[in-house]
Formats: structure tokens, sequence, C-alpha cells
């Protein structure tokens, strides 16, 4: 199977899209009240509580939609929506890059001529978050296809939902000539010399 076709998989996900964000932001506010943060002493124990709350979020969050399947196995779980796009959750560096233990289920996911799980045309994609640069919040939530180590293409799944709002422009004054602005040095000493 070819890489995943963005124009594919964003109207499939759009769907679930707020369960998805709201799953993973939960589960961060999760970390940060638990009394494990600061205590712990790595990263992927961060990685590994967060992650546990986020599949329980989006398990209870999406559990009654009959368009979404869990795939439970092989120590991770995945996520099958409309038979179409097949997903899991991972925490990403800036670049929209998951790390995993390179065995050869996590190689084969982001190897698209491999069939994985038996389902040789879904579209297999990483719904990641990405944190700030001080690890103290999630600074984004995005879509990633990869193909191998390459990113593919990314989108954001928070860009619809907070898109920048424009600021009112101030009302323009009204035009002033700029000699009653502008006050030209020498210009009071040649005023003067034309008096005389």
């Amino acid at each position: 199977m070819p890489i995943p076709s963005e124009a594919t998989v964003r109207p499939v996900l759009d769907e679930i899209s707020e369960q998805i964000v709201s799953a993973i932001r939960e589960a961060w506010e999760d970390w940060l009240a638990s009394d494990r943060n600061g205590v712990w002493r790595y990263k992927r124990s961060r990685a590994n509580f967060v992650w546990e709350q986020i599949i329980e979020r989006a398990n209870n969050a999406l559990l009654g939609d009959d368009a979404v399947h869990v795939i439970d196995g092989h120590e991770t779980m995945k996520f099958l929506v409309r038979d179409t796009v097949l997903f899991r959750f991972k925490k990403a560096d800036e670049t929209g890059r998951s790390s995993n233990v390179a065995t050869q289920l996590a190689l084969a996911f982001h190897d698209h001529d491999e069939d994985l799980f038996g389902l040789p045309e879904v579209q297999r994609v990483e719904v990641v978050y990405k944190l700030n640069r001080l690890e103290t919040q999630i600074d984004d939530i995005c879509v990633v296809a990869r193909n191998g180590d390459q990113i593919a293409w990314e989108y954001s799944l928070l860009d619809a939902g907070e898109a920048a709002v424009p600021l009112p422009l101030p009302e323009p004054k009204p035009e002033r000539p700029a000699a009653s602005i502008v006050k030209l040095k020498g210009a009071a000493d040649d005023r003067k010399k034309r008096q005389d």
C-alpha cells in the first residue's frame, strides 16, 4: 500500500478530532495533577503515565461510536476508524517524530508495504502530542504520516479549533498637513530672519 493519503485520512479523523484532542489534553492535566509529577526520574515514566491516561480517556470517549474499533495487542492499542484509518497515540519531538523501540512491529507500522493486522488497505498514521521546549505544556496535537523514518506529512488538530482571531484595526485619523507635524531643524531661525 502506498504512503497514507492526507486527503483520505483527514476527513475520517475530523469526525472524532474533538474526542482525540480532549483525551490528550485531559491526560496531560492528569499528569500535572498527579503526585508523581516532579517525583519520577525519567521522561519515559511521564510518557507512559500520559499514554495510559490517553488510552483510558479515548476508550471512554469513543466506546459508543460504531465507526471506531479498538485493536488491543502487542503491548499497544490502536484505533481503527471507518475501516479506513488506523492510528495510535504517541508523544513526538518538535519535528513530529515519535520514538519507538525498534521492534519488527514498530518498524513495520511505518512500512506501508507491510500488511499489519490483516488490514492491507488501511491508512496507518500516528496521533502525536508535542510539548513546549520546557516540557511543561502541550504545544500541539498532530496527525503524522511517516514513510519509514521520514515524515511524509502532518497536520495539526488544533488549527481548526484555535484559529487566530483578527484584532480590530484602529480607526484611521484624519490626515494633517506635514507642516503641522514636522518641525524642520533651523526652520525657527529661518522664520525669525524672515520676520526681521
